[in-house]
Formats: structure tokens, C-alpha cells, sequence
């Protein structure tokens, strides 16, 4: 990689990294804002689940702007937005209904990031190197479970959930200025006469079985993010800082992954991703149910670790497919409409396990979701094996 492309990433990555602790964190934050306003499940769920609502609604236009004012932009943007979302969290939210209000704000903040990060790769990379690049942002995400839980439970013992979530505020505005300051302004591009509209990209097989393999993909994912750390205290009795290390041990298997899955797709699966997907689907699905048996932190680490490896090497691969069969002209918004299905996911998720517990007063049944979830994220790429010559372009 070029220097200039080499801090590029490494700006980019740490202002993932601030967004996917935002996630994890408040895994851990259910546990006393349910004490302080005794709250239920259900309410609960809609605390995580609004926050995926409004980033699901405002990721297509995130796209839309991403492609017309540059990535650079958006990124500043997109980062204070979140940032200053997340310190109103802490400071400002004295009500469940301002809870509410502000995390559904956090999550416009957030729509802009993934597919700004997508497009400074695609316009800075060639495409053979486009896999490993993109992997080495995704991989933030092991990097913020691997740190975030522990981070989230001395924060939340010292100075609690509101302080914890206004000092990530500050720090994502922090990050967004170093962003502006260092990372060069994209190159205007000359204006085609016509662009791809979203309704062609919906008549894309390829966009849509990837938005509809995502959404089942980020079920699990944020489900786990969101529910675990309660499960692993109040159904396995295990301490908060053993669960906070269990939920570590997962946070590494997604870095693994992440970085691994770059690598091996780019130098040994290039055309075979979808096999790839289908494949490390299934034994993630297996490894999230294994999880729900498992009464020893030990154990619950190891099912875990091996069930993100496997996820993350099924949504990277996915995540990253449309950089090698779509333009380059058209990839905000592409990245915006398949992320969509994820955060589609991360909002249906939390809802419904909350309400699987609040009836069942377990969590049996949620695993069962979050597992059966993984085999339709394997059976919608699918076709992508069976027809991969026709699906490769977009037409108009």
C-alpha cells in the first residue's frame, strides 16, 4: 500500500473501531439502565432496536450523498453526528423516552460510515487488493469486541454508563477532525450522463441476495452484541467482568477472521465467494447453538470464539463481493442498499429476542433464531453459485 493509503486505512479503522464499541458497549449499559429505570426485556429491545431502525432507514441516503459529495465528507460527517448522538446519550438522557429518542439520532450518525469507508476503498484500490483492504476495516469490529467489553466494564464501574458513552462521543468527534485534517479530498470525478438508479440495483440479483444474506447474517451479530453479556450474567451466573471476557474471546475470533478471510478469499476462493459464505454460515449456525449448552465460561469462550470466526467469514466475504461484480460509479449506493438488510438485521434482532425472552423467561429459543438465521443467510447465496457469470454486472 502507498503511505498516504497506509493512514488512510489506519484513520478509517480507528473511527470503526469507535463504532463498533458504541455497539458493544451497550450491551453492557443494558444491565444498569434496566436497574435505573426499571425497565423490561421487551423495552429493552427497543432501546437497541430503534438505534438499527433509523440506520437502516438512512442508509440508502447516506449512499446517495456518499456518491455526490465524496467519502470524506460523509466520514467527518458521519462521525460527529454519531459522536455527538452518543454524548447526548450520556448527559442528556434522563428518561426512557429521551434513551429512545437519542440512540435512534445515534444511528443516522452511523448509516453514513459503512458505505463512505467502502467507496475510499474502491476509489483508492485496485481490485485484487480491494478484499484484503475492506477486511482490514471490517476487522475493527473484533478489534472493538476484543477491548470493548473490558473497557465497557471498568468504564461502566467507574464512572458508569452515562460517562462511558459521553467519552466515546467526544473521542468519535476527535477522530472526525483528525479525519478531515489528514485524509486528502477525494478527486473530482468527470459526471456520467446517466447513473445506475436504485430501482436497476433492486433488479440486481447479485444486490438483492446480498441484502437478503446480510440481513440474516446481522441477526446473530448484534443479537449476540446486544443480548449476551445478560445471558451470560443472569441465566449462566457468571461475573461481569468473566462475561465481559468471554464476550472478548468472540471479539478475537471476529478479528481473526476478519483479516484471514481478506486474505485466503483474495489468493485461493476468487469467483468461489459465495461457496465461502454458504460454508462458513453453517458452522457459524452450529457454533451459536453449541454456545447456549455450554455452563463454563471456558467453554462458552471457545463455542463463541470458533461461532464469529465463522460469521465473520461469511459476512466479509459478502460484505466485500460487490466490490469485484459491481461499478465503481455506483458503489455508495449499492453498499448503502445491501447494509441496509444488515442493519435491517441488527433492528429485527434485539426486538425479537427480547420478546422470546419476556414470554419464555429463557433463552432457548433465541439461539434457535439467532442459529436458523445463519442456514437462510447460507441458502440465499445459493443462487449466486449456480448462476455467477449472469449476476456479475449491472444492467440498465
Amino acid at each position: 500500500m502507498k503511505k498516504n493509503h497506509s493512514l488512510m486505512i489506519f484513520l478509517l479503522f480507528l473511527g470503526y473501531v469507535i463504532v463498533y464499541i458504541d455497539k458493544t458497549v451497550m450491551g453492557f449499559a443494558l444491565l444498569p439502565i434496566e436497574k435505573e429505570f426499571g425497565v423490561s426485556t421487551q423495552q429493552l429491545g427497543y432501546i437497541t432496536g430503534i438505534f438499527f431502525l433509523s440506520y437502516s432507514l438512512f442508509q440508502i441516503p447516506a449512499g446517495w450523498l456518499n456518491d455526490r459529495i465524496g467519502f470524506r465528507t460523509m466520514l467527518v460527517a458521519s462521525l460527529c453526528l454519531l459522536g455527538g448522538f452518543a454524548l447526548c446519550f450520556g448527559v442528556l438522557g434522563l428518561s426512557f423516552g429521551m434513551l429512545i429518542v437519542f440512540r435512534f439520532l445515534s444511528g443516522i450518525g452511523h448509516s453514513g460510515y459503512p458505505c463512505s469507508c467502502a467507496k475510499a476503498v474502491v476509489t483508492n484500490f485496485s481490485i485484487e487488493k480491494r478484499t484484503f483492504a475492506q477486511s482490514i476495516l471490517l476487522s475493527s469490529a473484533g478489534l472493538a469486541m476484543t477491548i470493548g467489553p473490558m473497557v465497557a466494564v471498568s468504564a461502566l464501574t467507574h464512572i458508569g454508563w452515562r460517562g462511558s458513552f459521553a467519552g466515546l462521543g467526544l473521542l468519535a468527534c476527535a477522530v472526525a477532525i483528525v479525519i478531515f485534517m489528514l485524509v486528502q479530498k477525494p478527486p473530482v470525478a468527470a459526471k456520467k450522463a446517466s447513473t445506475v438508479s436504485y430501482r436497476t440495483l433492486l433488479k440486481n440479483p447479485t444486490v438483492v441476495l446480498l441484502f437478503v444474506s446480510i440481513f440474516c447474517i446481522n441477526i446473530p451479530s448484534y443479537g449476540l452484541m446486544a443480548w449476551l453479556p445478560k445471558f451470560l450474567v443472569q441465566q449462566r451466573h457468571m461475573p461481569l467482568e468473566t462475561s465481559g471476557l468471554v464476550i472478548a474471546a468472540g471479539g478475537l475470533g471476529i478479528w481473526i477472521s476478519s483479516l484471514g478471510t481478506g486474505w485466503l478469499v483474495g489468493k485461493y476462493f476468487q469467483g468461489r465467494e459465495p461457496l465461502v459464505i454458504v460454508a462458513c454460515a453453517i458452522a457459524s449456525a452450529l457454533c451459536i447453538f453449541t454456545i447456549y449448552h455450554m455452563a463454563s465460561p471456558i467453554a462458552a469462550s471457545v463455542f463463541l470464539f470458533l461461532g464469529q470466526v465463522f460469521l465473520m467469514g461469511s459476512f466479509v466475504t459478502a460484505f466485500t463481493l460487490p466490490m469485484k461484480r459491481l461499478p465503481v460509479e455506483t458503489m455508495g449506493a449499492a453498499i448503502g442498499l445491501i447494509n441496509t438488510g444488515g442493519t435491517l438485521g441488527g433492528f429485527v434482532s434485539p426486538i425479537v429476542m427480547g420478546y422470546l425472552i419476556g414470554i419464555s423467561q429463557d433463552y432457548y429459543t433465541t439461539f434457535i433464531f439467532l442459529s436458523l438465521s445463519m442456514i437462510c443467510a447460507a441458502l440465499a447465496v445459493i443462487p449466486l453459485m449456480a448462476k455467477k457469470t449472469a449476476l456479475n454486472t449491472v444492467t440498465e
